[in-house]
């Protein structure tokens, strides 16, 4: 029997329509003037991508950049606004003060400050390009408002007008993307020593359990490890030891208690991707495959964009970037690709100071023996409709105190977060020569001039079979103590950051023996990674092996060779790596206690389960029983240990999969304090009740939202996706629907769900009102574009965006890819074609 990957269509044409808005600019090809740069060529497909052509580098990123503001500006700006934190200016102080309380934190954290410092240290390169993206921005703000349809309607409807664009403001979007990763890492932190103070840190570790040292891409040595041993069977197949960290200092003992406020800054941990390459060796083509479907949280337009620069005698490249900052983060080009992950490195600290009065005024924090002054600045935060608020905020050396922009930190102490954004040695200049680089050795040495933690796996069209590698780069602060890793710390010393890994200590592989490379912000090293006889600390949180399994499983399994279709079958993948497993090890617990009484329900939701095949597509009966199954018994083992309060917040500031491995470790190894375990009590038998009585919940919070026939009942029917553009609701020409979502949190095609998950810990009556099971489990984490790059031929590559490539209504390119990319389909895309 030959096997063939299916389930992807590839979409040849879409309808030609007008890219901007009133057909403002006619025709297919556009030459606009960029300031006092010159013109430059754009080119709009019939996808709408925008293909930038020119012969001077300068003018090419302006016109990129032109090209983005025409389709992005207000996506742009909201992002430079929620880091500037200035949102409420624009939106007014939120429900509860949520928008107001954003701004708050975001002027804490004083990232503007560090934008302008790190672009004061950036190369004249990165100046020049950086400087000719603001000029494009700024001439597409000019040339809307002398327009006759004006600015983007959110501008209109909001009634205010873009800010002038400055370099400054895409380095500041470039940091915002690390911030937003960087803040699942501090607030994980704070989540192990709140629940470490509560019970213990057994159950801290527990219930924030890592990925295994076992399925570590790399070993202690920094050596590749073969498949055979990353590729573990699907679920757990034997309890693992639990590894007991070390208490939280003393400066933490005692209880947390966090308030509203904090709950609602909880973090979307939907921060994810999948990324791998197959050399040639494996493909049809016989060259390279590369595949990249960033997971960010879902936002309409698409969190990231996607066009061509063509700078002609010097380079060509199409790839993703983030709105905002023009530096391809994926790309090919006529030599080289490269697809990246989010790598989790543990970039921030929290420090818990000592302060004291300072006489004369002022405060200063003891640090090594050393009263060191603390700074202060004032800062006012205008609120529509409401008078201004002035809020003074401070910084001690180590970096700017939280407390001062985040209500429910005081029971930790005064907390200020050190993190590599803001320190001299973070850069970004490699994005601008990545582009250019011709050979492995050339892109490797532009990928380590950035300072965020990435995944990159790279491919060229070298030699017959083409090569690929991998390069672990970024950041990755070494300290004086493995504490800083998991809590905060006392921040008067023995806790300080003594340098960063070296680019060498971090992990590399060029031409794989298997022509096989996969990362999905799966664990990169293990614990005792030193390859260099150092020892080398990268990360805690790590995303567990399940998605980077079933990539490597559908590679490895192929009986054909390997084509860009399969790649972007893979894309699609809704099968779960654990779910059969929890599956089987729920029906053996049943077995033993028997069905929930009361739940007329629970035979036809048992048999359903038992045919259940573990995939989480829209249409499975069974993984809807599944999914509520899994979710009700992990918040009962969590909330019934550390309580509902605190669950309210651990459930969205941790990621999902940690705590799923958790879930896994106590149904192999029941112990107390889980399940109501105590002393005399069985712990298999307490184990057994426990799933018994979660189906009964599960089942009667199904029946609520679908009724009581069983056999109607649909994963896609409580797990939906909304397109949630935030003036949607005042305007209909955003809206695009609500839909049946597929997938879960730890499936290849991500159907992720975060922010709102801690609703479940909430009392009848207010649950129902909060949204119930569909509002728990709203899809809030996606693949916001899906790219196959082909070595082979480079309009031979395959691309589609979660919504279209256009944040403006008023064209057809706003919502043109939104059905083709929940139908799995894909489209070409143009490279050399879209040139004369």
């Amino acid at each position: 029997m030959i096997r063939r990957m299916t389930g992807v269509a590839i979409v040849l044409s879409a309808a030609a329509c007008s890219p901007v808005p009133d057909n403002e600019v006619a025709g297919e090809q556009t030459s606009v003037a960029i300031g006092e740069l010159g013109y430059v060529r754009i080119d709009v497909d019939a996808q709408g991508m925008s293909h930038i052509t020119t012969w001077d580098e300068s003018i090419g990123y302006g016109g990129l950049c032109y090209a983005m503001a025409r389709d992005r500006l207000f996506q742009m700006d909201v992002l430079r606004r929620s880091a500037q934190g200035r949102l409420a200016e624009i939106y007014g102080p939120g429900d509860g003060n949520s928008v107001l309380d954003q701004d708050l934190l975001a002027r804490a954290q004083d990232l503007p400050a560090f934008a302008a410092a790190r672009y004061a240290t950036a190369t004249q390169r990165t100046k020049r390009v950086l400087q000719a993206c603001a000029a494009g921005v700024n001439q597409y703000i000019h040339d809307a408002k002398t327009s006759s349809s004006g600015l983007p309607l959110e501008f209109q409807i909001l009634g205010y007008e873009p800010e002038p664009w400055t370099p400054q403001d895409s380095v500041l979007a470039y940091i915002y993307v690390g911030v937003t990763f960087d803040t699942l890492t501090w607030f994980t932190k704070l989540e192990r020593a709140a629940v470490a103070s509560i019970a213990g840190t057994e159950v801290a570790t527990t219930l924030i359990k890592e990925a295994p040292d076992e399925v570590s891409m790399f070993d202690a040595q920094g050596n590749l490890n073969p498949i055979s041993n990353f590729l573990v069977p699907p679920g757990p197949s034997a309890p693992s030891a639990t590894i007991i960290n070390p208490p939280p200092p003393s400066c933490l003992e005692g209880p947390r208690r966090l308030t509203h406020q904090l709950l609602r800054m909880a973090p979307s941990s939907g921060r994810a991707s999948n990324a791998w390459a197959v050399d040639g060796h494996l493909t049809s083509t016989g060259k390279p495959l590369l595949a990249t479907d960033p997971h960010f949280p879902h936002s309409t337009p698409s969190a990231v964009y996607v066009a061509q620069l063509e700078v002609r005698g010097q380079y060509n490249v199409t790839g993703w970037m983030m709105p905002g900052f023009p530096g391809f983060i994926s790309g090919h080009t006529e030599s080289i690709a490269w697809v990246p992950t989010y790598s989790l490195f543990d970039s921030v600290d929290l420090y818990v100071e000592t302060l004291r009065e300072k006489s004369g005024g002022g405060q200063e924090v003891l640090i090594n023996g050393q009263w060191k002054p603390v700074t202060t600045r004032v800062e006012t935060i205008h609120v529509k409709g409401q008078p201004s608020v002035q809020r003074t905020f401070r910084s001690t050396p180590h970096g700017p105190i939280l407390n001062d922009g985040l209500d429910g930190l005081e029971s930790f102490g005064t907390l200020a977060l050190k993190s590599t954004a803001g320190q001299p040695e973070w850069r970004l200049d490699g994005y601008f020569e990545m582009p250019a680089a011709q050979s492995w050795a050339q892109f490797r040495a532009a990928a380590l001039k950035q300072s965020i933690g990435w995944n990159f796996i790279f491919a060229d069209y070298e030699g017959t079979h083409g090569h690929i590698g991998y390069q672990n780069s970024g950041l990755a602060p070494q300290r004086e103590s493995p504490l800083n890793a998991l809590y905060p710390v006392p921040g008067t010393g023995g806790h300080e950051w003594t340098g960063y890994a070296s680019t060498s200590e971090l992990p590399s592989v060029y031409d794989p023996p298997s022509h096989i490379l996969v990362t999905a912000n799966n664990r990169m090293v293990p614990r005792d990674y030193a390859p260099q006889g150092r020892p080398i600390h990268l990360a805690n949180y790590w995303d567990l092996p399940w998605r980077a399994q079933r990539i490597m499983t559908r590679l490895t399994s192929a009986t054909q060779p390997l084509t860009p279709q399969d790649m972007a079958s893979i894309q699609l993948d809704t099968q779960t790596t654990i779910g059969l497993p929890l599956r089987d090890s729920y029906l053996a617990a049943l077995g033993r206690a028997g069905l929930p009484a009361n739940d007329p329900s629970a035979a036809a939701a048992v048999a359903a389960l038992a045919q259940w095949d573990g995939n989480a597509a829209a249409s499975s009966q069974g993984a809807a029983i599944y999914e509520m199954l899994t979710l009700i018994l992990l918040r009962n083992t969590v909330r019934d240990v550390i309580g509902p309060d605190e669950y309210a917040l651990f459930a969205p500031s941790v990621f999902l999969t940690n705590q799923l491995n958790g879930l896994i470790d106590v149904l192999e190894n029941p112990r107390a304090p889980y399940f109501g375990i105590t002393a005399g009590v069985d712990p298999g038998v307490a184990r057994d009740e426990a799933v018994r009585d979660a189906l009964g919940e599960a089942d009667a919070m199904l029946r609520d939202a679908m009724g009581p026939d069983v056999s109607t009942w649909t994963w896609g029917d409580i797990h939906e996706l909304t397109y949630n553009h935030p003036l949607a609701g005042e305007d209909a020409r955003f809206a695009i629907g609500t839909f049946p979502a597929t997938g879960d949190v730890a499936t290849v095609n991500l159907g992720g769900w975060f922010a709102n998950v801690g609703i479940l810990a909430l009392p009848p009556g207010d649950f129902e009102a909060a949204g119930g099971v569909r509002a728990a489990l709203d899809q809030d984490a996606l693949s916001a574009t899906r790219l196959v790059w082909n070595l082979a031929s480079p309009d031979g590559s395959l691309g589609v965006m979660s919504t279209g490539y256009s944040g403006d209504p008023r064209t057809c390119h706003y919502s043109d890819h939104a059905e083709v990319w929940r139908s799995g389909q894909i489209f070409p895309l143009s490279f050399t074609s879209a040139l004369p």
